[in-house]
């Protein structure tokens, strides 16, 4: 990077000690090197700045990505210190966001008569500034900001000598910037990672383990999340000694939101469903708890069935979700049943939900699914389709995990090669 070769004035000229600075350099890695934490690091580059060129203020202003603008960081010393977190300077605008653009260091002795020299801050703050020294801060091939030294203690300006030294130690300072940025992001992601693994453990926990329990059913269910976390989920319960309850749901988005919001609508269901007369009553009755407690503007789409084992009859509500996709034993033929639909639980309270019912003979089959299952894409953006998995499950199988193992087979067959774009889950009931 070329320097701009504006010679100093003589009177403002001072002795250059090569090797004192150089000892001076060598000294500064170690100092900068002695955190990775940002704002500690930050405020060790100030100290240390205005220490070693001797001025009444340090200041460091960093490219803020998003908006193209520099920011101070921080600013010690003085009346500097009002500085701090206060002021945005945009690319181009007085010494520091000309540093910034053109990438060149600039000493400026008498700013007053500099046409660049930006009046707002001394302005602003009651500090006067008599001399300049800013020079880029780059890593990495590119510009993240500028360091600033201002008003020399004893003397009255800047010289050559001392941008040589501050240039070197700006460099060093923008490496120890860029690793503690990078340490600080490894440190995010591991928590990040960390805060998942725990809601995932959660998640799966709230899921219920349905080769453990018995209902009276052959019922299998399987999910597949397109996140560590995600948002469908299922439960099934007995409502009485006769009567099983059985949910499927989709909650909107995906991540640790979609699955905190599943958790409290599992949670909820499970409170509210023994106490529900029928299907359209618990549909109606959660639709007001969610839509009461609105969360992040999230919604679910949803199935409840409850199976009567007594009279071989299946009531129904849907809360916006998929058609139920029904296979008869005797005739093998298959049927989406369309009705008992209404809008999404947690979109508007006062919804009434109403509810279907349908007769069911030994050997019938029943899929809940969600659009992660239809919509399931190859590698060309061509969906897996609801005729797809019709077809899937036109072949009769003995039991629920046979079912269940067809529809993700084929899944898998035919999203091979192609990224999980949402939660895959199905829940099958052979009666």
């Amino acid at each position: 990077m070329k320097r701009e070769k504006t010679p100093a004035p003589k009177e403002k000229s001072c002795p250059a000690d090569k090797v004192r600075n150089l000892q001076k350099v060598l000294s500064l890695n170690s100092i900068l090197n002695s955190t990775l934490e940002l704002n500690q690091l930050l405020a060790v580059i100030m100290k240390t700045s205005a220490e070693v060129m001797h001025a009444e203020v340090a200041s460091l202003l960093l490219i803020d990505e998003a908006s193209n603008d520099l920011v101070f960081r921080v600013a010690l010393g003085g009346k500097g210190s009002d500085l701090q977190e206060k002021f945005r300077v945009k690319m181009g605008e007085g010494i520091a966001g000309t540093v910034a653009e053109t990438g060149k260091p600039l000493v400026i002795n008498d700013p007053k008569n500099d046409p660049r020299f930006a009046k707002r801050f001394d302005n602003s703050t009651g500090f006067v500034t008599r001399a300049i020294l800013c020079v880029p801060m780059q890593a990495r091939g590119k510009i993240i900001g500028v360091l600033q030294a201002i008003n020399p203690l004893r003397r009255k300006g800047f010289c050559l000598s001392d941008l040589d030294l501050f240039e070197t130690f700006a460099h060093q300072a923008a490496i120890a910037i860029e690793n503690a940025k990078l340490h600080t992001e490894i440190v995010r992601q591991e928590k990040a990672k960390q805060a998942l693994k725990i809601a995932h453990e959660i998640q799966q926990n709230f899921l219920p383990d349905l080769k453990t329990r018995s209902y009276g059913l052959d019922v299998c269910a399987q999910t597949l999340p397109a996140l560590d976390v995600g948002g469908d989920l299922y439960d099934v319960l007995m409502i009485d000694n006769d009567r099983v309850g059985i949910i499927l749901g989709d909650v909107s988005g995906k991540g640790v939101p979609a699955a905190l919001y599943m958790v409290r609508a599992m949670s909820e269901f499970r409170f509210l469903a023994p106490q529900s007369n029928d299907a359209s009553e618990l549909v109606t009755r959660l639709n007001e708890k969610m839509a009461g407690e609105s969360f992040l503007g999230m919604f679910i789409t949803m199935v409840y069935l409850i199976i009567d084992k007594r009279t071989n009859t299946m009531q129904y509500a849907s809360a916006g979700h998929l058609p139920v996709l029904l296979r008869k034993n005797g005739t093998g033929r298959t049927e989406f049943l369309s009705g008992a639909q209404s809008v999404p639980l947690g979109m508007a309270p006062g919804m009434v939900f109403p509810q279907a019912s349908v007769p069911l003979e030994r050997g019938d089959a029943l899929f809940l699914y969600t659009d992660g299952v239809i919509e399931a894409r190859d590698r060309s953006g061509k969906d897996f389709t609801a005729e797809r998995l019709e077809a899937v499950v036109k072949t009769q199988t003995a039991r629920a995990p046979e079912y269940s193992e067809k529809i993700f087979e084929d899944v898998r067959q035919f999203t091979a090669g192609a990224e999980q774009h949402d939660d895959i889950t199905a829940l099958v009931i052979v009666i």
